[in-house]
């Protein structure tokens, strides 16, 4: 069986796609109705911490995108002004 402890005390992620990874198998776990009540439990515990560090981590890049699209870019060549294309 893997593990899918929770990603705290060091045991963190380190990416997006292993905190992904490993909630996708908690809930493999869960769905698969082969646990009993205390391990089921114990997996919705880990799933919630994985599921914190994947917005985390979502939140994160999105922070980072906003802020490099944020930016001012140089105006264009030749003073900028241009139609904006048709729609169709």
């Amino acid at each position: 069986m893997t593990d899918a402890r929770p990603p705290a005390g060091g045991d963190e992620p380190v990416t997006f796609e292993e905190a992904l990874r490993r909630l996708d198998e908690v809930v493999s776990r869960l769905e698969s109705g082969e646990v009993g009540l205390e391990e089921a439990v114990a997996l919705f515990e880990r799933g919630q911490g994985y599921l914190a560090a994947c917005r985390e981590r979502l939140g994160a890049a999105q922070r980072r995108i906003e802020e490099l699209t944020a930016e001012d870019l140089p105006p264009e060549p030749g003073g900028g002004a241009q139609e904006p294309p048709a729609p169709f």
